[in-house]
Protein backbone atom coordinates (compact mmCIF):
# COMPACT_ATOMS: atom_id res chain seq x y z
CA UNK A 1 0.00 0.00 0.00
CA UNK A 2 2.89 2.49 0.64
CA UNK A 3 4.18 2.36 -2.71
CA UNK A 4 0.77 3.32 -4.20
CA UNK A 5 0.42 5.83 -1.61
CA UNK A 6 4.38 7.20 -2.97
CA UNK A 7 3.23 7.87 -7.03
CA UNK A 8 0.22 9.70 -5.88
CA UNK A 9 1.69 12.60 -3.55
CA UNK A 10 4.86 12.85 -6.38
CA UNK A 11 1.99 13.45 -8.93
CA UNK A 12 -0.07 15.75 -6.32
CA UNK A 13 3.09 17.85 -5.58
CA UNK A 14 4.45 18.31 -9.17
CA UNK A 15 0.93 19.32 -10.02
CA UNK A 16 1.26 21.95 -7.21
CA UNK A 17 4.58 22.78 -8.29
CA UNK A 18 3.45 23.38 -11.98
CA UNK A 19 0.32 25.30 -11.28
CA UNK A 20 2.88 27.75 -9.06
CA UNK A 21 5.43 28.11 -11.97
CA UNK A 22 2.31 29.36 -14.20
CA UNK A 23 1.09 31.59 -11.60
CA UNK A 24 4.68 33.38 -11.95
CA UNK A 25 3.43 35.76 -14.83
CA UNK A 26 0.97 36.89 -12.88
CA UNK A 27 2.57 38.34 -9.64
CA UNK A 28 4.97 40.06 -12.07
CA UNK A 29 4.34 44.21 -11.73
CA UNK A 30 5.00 47.17 -14.45
CA UNK A 31 8.59 48.31 -14.80
CA UNK A 32 10.22 51.17 -16.46
CA UNK A 33 11.45 50.11 -19.89
CA UNK A 34 11.99 53.94 -21.50
CA UNK A 35 11.93 57.05 -20.85
CA UNK A 36 11.97 59.80 -23.27
CA UNK A 37 13.46 62.14 -22.26
CA UNK A 38 15.82 59.42 -21.16
CA UNK A 39 16.92 59.27 -18.14
CA UNK A 40 20.44 61.20 -16.88
CA UNK A 41 20.08 62.97 -20.42
CA UNK A 42 20.13 66.82 -21.77
CA UNK A 43 17.02 67.55 -23.76
CA UNK A 44 16.01 70.69 -25.53
CA UNK A 45 12.31 71.51 -26.53
CA UNK A 46 10.66 69.36 -24.15
CA UNK A 47 6.68 69.41 -24.43
CA UNK A 48 6.35 65.76 -23.72
CA UNK A 49 7.09 63.39 -21.56
CA UNK A 50 7.21 59.40 -22.16
CA UNK A 51 7.94 56.48 -19.83
CA UNK A 52 6.89 53.07 -20.82
CA UNK A 53 6.19 49.84 -19.11
CA UNK A 54 6.89 46.63 -19.50
CA UNK A 55 2.99 45.43 -18.84
CA UNK A 56 -0.54 47.01 -18.51
CA UNK A 57 -1.16 49.16 -16.14
CA UNK A 58 -4.26 50.69 -14.27
CA UNK A 59 -4.99 53.98 -15.85
CA UNK A 60 -6.55 55.63 -13.24
CA UNK A 61 -4.94 54.62 -10.55
CA UNK A 62 -1.32 55.40 -12.36
CA UNK A 63 0.31 58.69 -13.25
CA UNK A 64 3.33 60.93 -12.74
CA UNK A 65 4.35 64.17 -11.52
CA UNK A 66 7.54 66.05 -13.67
CA UNK A 67 9.32 68.11 -10.64
CA UNK A 68 11.77 70.86 -11.42
CA UNK A 69 15.01 70.02 -9.08
CA UNK A 70 17.05 72.87 -10.30
CA UNK A 71 17.43 76.08 -12.34
CA UNK A 72 20.26 77.67 -13.73
CA UNK A 73 22.22 80.03 -11.40
CA UNK A 74 20.19 78.81 -8.26
CA UNK A 75 22.39 75.46 -7.72
CA UNK A 76 21.71 74.56 -3.97
CA UNK A 77 19.50 77.47 -3.47
CA UNK A 78 16.00 76.71 -5.68
CA UNK A 79 13.07 74.66 -4.16
CA UNK A 80 11.96 71.48 -6.11
CA UNK A 81 8.48 72.61 -7.31
CA UNK A 82 6.41 70.54 -9.10
CA UNK A 83 4.91 71.73 -12.86
CA UNK A 84 1.51 72.69 -13.63
CA UNK A 85 -0.32 72.61 -16.83
CA UNK A 86 0.84 68.99 -17.06
CA UNK A 87 -1.78 66.76 -18.44
CA UNK A 88 -1.61 62.54 -17.95
CA UNK A 89 -2.82 60.05 -20.56
CA UNK A 90 -2.48 56.69 -20.58
CA UNK A 91 -1.40 55.20 -24.18
CA UNK A 92 -3.61 53.15 -25.80
CA UNK A 93 -1.60 50.16 -24.88
CA UNK A 94 -1.89 51.01 -21.20
CA UNK A 95 2.14 50.28 -21.36
CA UNK A 96 2.84 54.38 -21.78
CA UNK A 97 1.96 57.28 -19.75
CA UNK A 98 2.39 60.55 -21.78
CA UNK A 99 2.45 63.89 -20.13
CA UNK A 100 1.83 66.53 -22.35
CA UNK A 101 3.22 70.10 -20.97
CA UNK A 102 0.86 73.44 -22.17
CA UNK A 103 4.55 75.21 -22.91
CA UNK A 104 8.10 73.32 -23.42
CA UNK A 105 10.11 72.93 -19.78
CA UNK A 106 12.68 76.10 -18.93
CA UNK A 107 15.92 74.85 -18.27
CA UNK A 108 16.92 73.04 -15.61
CA UNK A 109 17.28 69.78 -13.58
CA UNK A 110 14.17 67.47 -13.07
CA UNK A 111 12.40 64.41 -11.50
CA UNK A 112 9.63 62.56 -12.74
CA UNK A 113 8.20 60.92 -9.85
CA UNK A 114 6.17 57.91 -11.89
CA UNK A 115 3.49 55.24 -10.05
CA UNK A 116 1.79 51.91 -11.62
CA UNK A 117 -0.96 49.77 -10.60
CA UNK A 118 -0.61 46.55 -12.18
CA UNK A 119 -3.47 44.38 -12.91
CA UNK A 120 -2.50 42.36 -9.57
CA UNK A 121 -3.25 45.26 -8.10
CA UNK A 122 0.30 46.68 -6.44
CA UNK A 123 1.53 49.68 -6.98
CA UNK A 124 5.41 50.54 -7.90
CA UNK A 125 6.92 53.43 -7.83
CA UNK A 126 10.33 55.16 -9.56
CA UNK A 127 11.45 58.00 -10.59
CA UNK A 128 13.48 59.32 -13.86
CA UNK A 129 15.62 62.59 -14.02
CA UNK A 130 16.98 64.65 -16.82
CA UNK A 131 17.87 68.23 -17.51
CA UNK A 132 16.87 70.49 -20.19
CA UNK A 133 18.81 73.12 -21.65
Amino acid sequence: MKSARFPLRMLAGLTATAGFAFAIPALAHPALVSASPIAASTAHDVRTVTLTFSEAFTPPLSGLEIVMTGMPGMEGHHPAMKMNGVKVAAGADRKSLVATLAKPLPAGTYDVNWHAVGEDSHRVTGKVSFTVR
